[in-house]
């Protein structure tokens, strides 16, 4: 956990770098937004994680005089306006961090299906989800809860399980020959929805898989 808040941290602190004075009054200014995060995570936020911080900003280089947030914080006159300038960049990594779970899942899936078909010469056949049933948003902390999914014939096929709590829902389909699976997730519940695709094809006697992104953005 200490590891994940860290690179959380780092991510925020990307782009700090050049002179050290720089770095220490980047980490210095930011301190109210790392004591936040740390406190969220159940972890501290002291001497020595500070002192990780400005070490990560000062081998990042030149890039500070390129990166928004970075001068955003050292030009920010009082508390509210630093807070202000990690807005947007975490915003993009916590959704980023979301969405990694849609391609991990799909990989898996990918790797199975291509197991099943080596072994016998087909996709496992029929359809399958959405998993969970609900929306993801309708659940404990806007997510779906961890399911058994063993007792449906398609998904235990698939060897897939869900077995922590998911932000996005899955479906299957497949005639034996081609294969498609989805991940729908609204990232943000605010309605806009998006859907990893993965397509299983057979191409000279060997089964292929694409994974093809969302074109919108949560």
């Amino acid at each position: 956990m200490m590891r994940t808040l860290m690179t959380l941290m780092a991510a925020a602190a990307m782009g700090c770098g050049g002179k050290g004075d720089d770095c220490q009054q980047f980490v210095d200014k930011a301190k109210p937004m790392f004591e936040k995060m740390a406190k969220e995570a159940g972890k501290p936020f002291g001497d020595s994680e500070r002192k990780q911080l400005v070490e990560m900003c000062r081998k990042q280089g030149a890039k500070a005089k390129d990166d928004k947030t970075f001068t955003c914080v050292l030009g920010a006159k009082d508390e509210a306006a630093v807070m202000a300038c990690f807005g947007e960049g975490l915003a993009d990594y916590a959704s980023k961090s979301k969405a990694t779970e849609a391609q991990l899942n799909l990989n898996k899936i990918g790797k199975n299906l291509k197991v099943a078909y080596n072994v016998e010469a087909r996709f496992p056949a029929g359809k399958a989800g959405p998993a969970p049933a609900k929306p993801c948003c309708e659940g404990p902390g806007q997510k779906c809860p961890a399911e058994n999914l063993e007792a449906d014939p398609v998904w235990s096929a698939l060897d897939f399980r869900i077995d922590l709590p998911t932000r996005f829902q899955y479906t299957y389909e497949s005639d034996g020959k081609t294969a498609k699976a989805t991940a729908i997730g609204d990232l943000d519940c605010d309605g806009t929805t998006i859907t990893y695709t993965l397509e299983a094809t057979v191409n000279n006697g060997n089964p292929e898989v694409k994974i093809t992104p969302p074109t919108n953005a949560d």
